[in-house]
């Protein structure tokens, strides 16, 4: 498992050592080019006085005098090296000068003398034949750029550890707010889903905080959706099922086949209600779990409502009520809503019509083109509905008189749900001259 921590650590580590690293790297260089700038003066400058010097007068004749000045005890001593040549005849040398020539000409040089290598610089003097080498060993440049580095270095290397200690610290306050996210999305439930608030979230993970609560949202709609439809099928189901079981004991005990043919039809009456029943239900928690996002398809009209007036017309049939269908070629467009939902819609317009009509009446479908919508009516010639109560009828299992029309009052409010669903708008009116009822539906239009 990967762990954020562990990964900003790195990081930062990372990052820190390889700051650490390029600063010795730079700070060493530096270091060495300024100390070979400054041994450099000091050696021309040492050669400069030793000119002087030997400038003030005749060189005495040292041949007969031992060439090793006596040394001084300093440890330094064997790193520094004088030579005075006269005719190609070492005069004196001083230090660790070896016995050889520090160099072969005048000016700056570098030469290995055996396991040593030296830094010269060589000077004529004012007598011919006569030349000035003053050399420094290599090993004096490296101690010292060793030297100056590690003390530059050396507060950096001390922090370390105080380092490592904030850097955790800081990993750790940085990770206190997904650990907050973390404890408040734990201790919510299926009964308790709230969302998060969004007040003291750092904009870092503001988006997560956002999706997350977009998604209690769904789950508790979804949940929301699950709870009513358990209710609603124990609500609605409990009655169609004691009228079946009624109806199978009635058909079991009777011995005559006349009662017992009038049970069984009554029992098949009470499974059509109760599969009516369910089928409504099942599409009103199909709707109940699409959210306000859904997406807004094209359907085509005139297909939708060519297969409802298909499966309606046994009903009609059965009920002796016509359906006439007046809708213009515009009208007949296409709309902004799911094909499914939009079949849904139509059948229970056209099965509301159809069963609150009276035998020989009529279900009229009719429709326009207005702006970037498309208006259906559908009226039936039945009792209507008065205005009082339009609006209760979209609620669900509201019903104003159960002896008019079987049903379980669920029929209009899943055409209310799919107009909320698709921005759809829906109008209960009054029928023609004042009689029956007009359900206007009007659809956003897919050109």
């Amino acid at each position: 498992m990967s762990s954020i921590r562990k990964r900003l650590l790195v990081l930062l580590l990372g990052s820190w050592t390889t700051v650490w690293l390029a600063v010795a790297v730079t700070t060493f260089e530096r270091s060495g080019h300024e100390v070979e700038e400054l041994l450099d003066a000091q050696l021309a400058q040492t050669a400069q006085v030793l000119c002087q010097i030997t400038r003030a007068g005749t060189l005495p004749d040292l041949e007969g005098l031992p060439p090793l000045v006596p040394a001084l005890g300093h440890h330094y001593e064997s790193k520094i090296a004088i030579q005075l040549w006269r005719d190609g005849a070492l005069v004196s040398r001083f230090g660790g000068a070896p016995p050889e020539p520090l160099a072969d000409t005048v000016g700056f040089s570098d030469r290995h003398i055996g396991q040593t290598k030296w830094r010269v610089y060589g000077l004529s003097t004012n007598q011919p034949g006569v030349e000035l080498f003053v050399g420094q060993s290599d090993a004096i440049r490296h101690e010292l750029v060793r030297f100056l580095t590690l003390h530059a270095l050396q507060p950096i290397l001390w922090s370390l550890p105080l380092t490592l200690v904030l850097i955790w610290l800081a990993v750790s306050d940085g990770l206190r707010p997904l650990r907050r996210l973390a404890g408040d999305i734990d201790r919510r439930s299926a009964e308790r889903l709230l969302p998060i608030d969004e007040s003291d979230i750092p904009s870092e993970i503001q988006a997560l905080t956002t999706a997350l609560n977009h998604l209690l949202k769904q789950l508790e709609r979804a949940l929301s959706a699950e709870r009513r439809f358990a209710a609603d099928a124990s609500h609605e189901l409990r009655t169609p099922l004691a009228v079946i079981r009624t109806q199978a004991q009635i058909a079991r005990r009777s011995q005559d086949p006349a009662e017992r043919t009038e049970a069984l039809d009554a029992l098949i009456q009470s499974v059509d209600r109760a599969a009516h029943r369910c089928s409504q239900l099942l599409a009103l928690a199909r709707l109940d779990r699409q959210g306000a996002e859904a997406l807004y398809p094209a359907a085509p009209l005139a297909d939708a409502l060519s297969q409802t007036l298909e499966d309606k017309a046994a009903l009609a049939r059965d009920r002796s009520v016509s359906i006439g269908l007046a809708l213009p070629e515009e009208a007949l467009g296409r709309v902004a809503v799911e094909p499914d939902a939009l079949e849904v819609l139509l059948s229970n317009l056209v099965d509301n019509a159809i069963k609150y009509t009276p035998p020989g009446g009529e279900v009229r479908i009719s429709g326009s083109h207005l702006g970037n919508r498309v208006v259906l009516r559908v009226t039936d010639s039945g009792p209507g509905i008065p205005p009082a109560d339009r609006d209760r009828v979209l609620q669900r299992f509201y019903r104003r008189d159960v002896k008019t029309a079987p049903g379980a009052g669920l029929g209009l409010s899943i055409v209310q749900r799919i107009c909320e669903l698709y921005g759809a708008e829906i109008a209960l009116l009054d029928g023609d001259d004042g009689r029956g009822l007009c359900v206007e539906v009007a659809f956003p239009s897919a050109g």
